[in-house]
């Protein structure tokens, strides 16, 4: 019969569970990750929205400066909290021809063309707000359409200048704004804002 030695011994006698103090550590870890998780995905959908509707008035407005190039006509935009209104530089009374001293008449009429006239916000819940030029636009929060002739806040013009415009969409009570920059060449650009 061999002698037996301490490390002959049955390996399973020496394997010992986990005690209770491991446990809980391990779960608090585990915890701790899950919270930091939840945290970093549970994002508020309104964000997304609020991204979505930037691109969405990127592309419109970009597509609306095209539209003045290849149609020839002057666009104008009266913005109000909640939409934007396209005007058209038309031709009212053509010049007389027999009259030397006469004179074309041109003004701003609501354009009828199939461009979703005019372009709302995609929630009721959103705002816009305006700078043209550098300068804050008070915007009304409806539209009002009175009988005096209509002059937009700002314009894309057939030769393909436009003026330099920021929107700013947002919501009430959320942190977080997005924003649309057109640099006055036909292009425009989106942008977040988070609040400090």
């Amino acid at each position: 019969m061999l002698p037996t030695s301490a490390a002959t011994i049955n390996p399973i006698m020496h394997q010992r569970g986990f005690t209770l103090i491991e446990i809980l550590v391990v779960l608090v870890i585990i915890s701790l990750l899950v919270s930091m998780a939840a945290v970093n995905t549970g994002d508020d959908p309104r964000r997304k929205q609020l991204i979505a509707e930037a691109q969405r008035l990127r592309f419109i407005m970009e597509d609306l400066s095209e539209r003045a190039i290849f149609r020839n006509t002057d666009l104008g935009f009266v913005v109000n909290k909640t939409q934007i209104n396209i005007y058209e530089y038309t031709l009212l009374t053509p010049k007389d021809e027999n009259d030397p001293d006469s004179q074309a008449v041109y003004s701003w009429q609501l354009s009828n063309q199939k461009n979703n006239n005019p372009v709302e916000l995609s929630e009721e819940s959103m705002s816009l707000s305006l700078a043209v030029e550098g300068l804050s636009v008070v915007l009304p929060y409806a539209s009002t359409q009175d009988s005096k002739e209509i002059e937009p806040q700002f314009f894309a013009y057939s030769s393909g200048e436009q003026d330099v415009t920021l929107f700013e969409i947002s919501i009430d009570e959320l942190d977080f704004s997005t924003t649309v920059k057109g640099m006055g060449v036909g292009r425009f650009y989106t942008g977040v804002n988070n609040a400090p």
